[in-house]
């Protein structure tokens, strides 16, 4: 090991040490807006997810009353993008920050959006439970067991408002899918089931030139082992271990977090999951090609796949005793009676009503005031990003993992 490397367990004991032993400012155990006060809002992670969020903070942020105060990342060009174009957009500049932790102590937060390498979720959203902020975290919530049940007793403990970055459960239509399935009208529900295929890897395109004078590669790094500074894996971090597990944290946790949205039903049971060899001659170390099943309480199964080198085949549906409900074109879903033998079984083929919500964003702000729970809620969090994490546990061991819920514990079978 470096000298200076920082092992997993130091960083997050520092950090720890950080937010538990820090001495926060009055505002910081009182940072709830009240109904007239302006929300003070600190963007974390300015890449090209963050730079989507941003857009939509800024798109709301009249109607909720909102203003952008900070903006954070370690790459030097993209913070001072972030930076000009909130300036750009509300008329005056916010305080650029190159560490995080700084962001949390700035006067007037009241929440932080937090959009960066899937590692560092858990270990940003538990600092900022524990200063007080609400926290809109994208998925998934943490690709680590453990990191995982810390970020959730830290927003437990200090009763923060957090919105997972799953927005596909705020789609009108995909509420209006969670209506017909409770209602009965597709039967006893038997499997659902999705396939997201593609012919490169996404993680390919998010390759860029970086010197690492412009960024701070040990704060990317954050708790994970030492490495060497590798601008493929800095940019490309989609595609590295341990920074990413790959489709089972990118793609698959938002078809498992509309499962669970749709049925109500959580957590999952257990696992079984299975890896192919990458088609693509690429230094990249997550598997390109994925299947898992997973085991729910009441007896249904959930598969997902994505496989690499053909980018068809795509489908997204739910098989009841009664019929299919086909969501594979998210806007329009259809449900039919197509291979019911059942005297219930859907008569014809019925497009699936809207039900209108708040976009996703817009519903976090509001309940930032509001204090109700969001659409994705922290334990609809959790549960995503288990189903993120036992699959990987199953490619790692070679076994089925079965989540015990009330030890919370991961065991192999």
């Amino acid at each position: 090991m470096k000298p200076n490397a920082i092992t997993r367990r130091s960083f997050i004991a520092a950090s720890s040490a950080f937010t538990v032993g820090r001495t926060w400012t009055a505002a910081s155990y009182a940072r709830v807006a009240g109904s007239n006060d302006r929300i003070g809002i600190g963007l974390i992670g300015c890449g090209s997810r963050g730079s989507a969020l941003r857009q939509e903070v800024l798109q709301h942020a009249e109607a909720a009353n909102a203003r952008v105060l900070a903006v954070c990342d370690i790459w030097d060009a993209m913070r001072e993008k972030a930076a000009q174009h909130v300036e750009d957009i509300q008329g005056d500049a916010p305080q650029p920050y190159a560490d995080y932790r700084d962001l949390l102590s700035h006067a007037g937060l009241h929440a932080v959006v937090i959009a960066t390498p899937d590692h560092q979720h858990p270990i940003m959203l538990r600092d900022a439970a524990r200063a007080k902020l609400d926290a809109y975290v994208e998925k998934p919530l943490a690709i680590d067991f453990e990191d995982l049940c810390e970020a959730y007793d830290a927003v437990k403990a200090n009763g923060t408002i957090v919105q997972n970055g799953t927005q596909l459960r705020s789609l009108p239509s995909f509420t209006g899918c969670r209506e017909f399935v409770t209602s009965g009208r597709l039967g006893t529900i038997l499997r659902f089931e999705q396939a997201r295929n593609e012919y490169v890897p996404y993680w390919h395109q998010y390759l860029r030139e970086i010197k690492p004078e412009n960024t701070n590669w040990q704060a990317f790094l954050m708790h994970a082992e030492f490495q060497p500074w590798n601008p493929e894996v800095y940019t490309g971090w989609m595609g590295y271990r341990p920074f990413s597990n790959g489709a089972f944290g990118g793609y698959m946790t938002h078809f498992t977090d509309l499962v669970h949205y749709i049925t109500g039903v959580t957590p999952p049971l257990s696992v079984v999951a299975m890896a192919w060899k990458n088609q693509h001659k690429a230094p990249f170390t997550v598997p390109a090609s994925v299947q898992a099943v997973f085991e729910y309480p009441g007896g249904f199964s959930v598969s997902y796949h994505t496989t690499t080198g053909n980018g068809g085949a795509n489908f997204f549906r739910a098989i009841g005793s009664q019929g299919i409900l086909d969501m594979t074109d998210w806007n329009h879903p259809v449900a039919s009676g197509e291979g019911s033998q059942d005297p219930q079984a859907l008569k014809e083929k019925t497009a699936i009503p809207p039900i209108p919500r708040d976009e996703h964003m817009l519903n976090w702000l509001k309940c930032v005031r509001s204090r109700e729970q969001p659409n994705a809620d922290i334990d609809a969090g959790f549960y995503q990003a288990l189903t993120a994490i036992m699959p990987d546990e199953s490619l790692r061991q070679g076994r089925r993992i079965r989540f015990d819920s009330v030890q919370r514990k991961l065991i192999a079978v």
